[in-house]
């Protein structure tokens, strides 16, 4: 368990397990991307996505997305939210920058999850949302995506620092 990105690690229910599992998938994202030197960082490679021309780009990219999966879940519990959350990648200074910009993010979902996480699997699957890219997800759809998330793009650094 990675306690460093939750308030209160090792809560109860399907939403308490999914939490810990997207802050040990945060803790093996982080622990790569502060393994980048500052040059590895920066360095940019042209492409059609702006999120991936560079690791700064993709860091920000990947920390906006664990703040717009919180504010799907907040906008449909009709809790404050963002409408779409951005940041920008300067306001990554450097690799150690993330990780508590993603501790931020994280403690976000948390909150938007209060009331919750004792409830049974249909009463959370009773908050719905459409996602921008189509479907109907629930809260616990949305965590689990946003593990996977961290997952590919933690691959992705990985795979940048070899070339690939």
């Amino acid at each position: 368990m990675s306690a460093g990105f939750l308030d209160h690690p090792g809560r109860p229910g399907a939403l308490g397990a999914i939490l810990d599992e997207a802050a040990r998938a945060a803790e093996d994202f982080c622990r790569v991307v502060e393994s980048l030197s500052p040059a590895q960082f920066d360095e940019v490679r042209p492409g059609p996505d702006p999120d991936t021309v560079s690791l700064r780009a993709l860091c920000a990219h990947t920390v906006g997305a664990a703040h717009r999966y919180a504010d799907y879940i907040r906008k449909a519990r009709g809790l404050p939210f963002v409408e779409i959350y951005q940041l920008d990648p300067q306001q990554l200074a450097g690799p150690g920058d993330v990780r508590p910009r993603l501790g931020v993010a994280f403690r976000y979902t948390e909150a938007a999850l209060d009331g919750l996480y004792e409830a049974s699997g249909a009463e959370i699957a009773r908050v719905t949302f459409p996602v921008r890219w189509g479907p109907t997800y629930d809260p616990e759809m949305i965590l689990e995506h946003g593990i996977v998330h961290l997952l590919r793009h933690r691959r992705q650094v990985e795979r940048w620092l070899c070339g690939a």
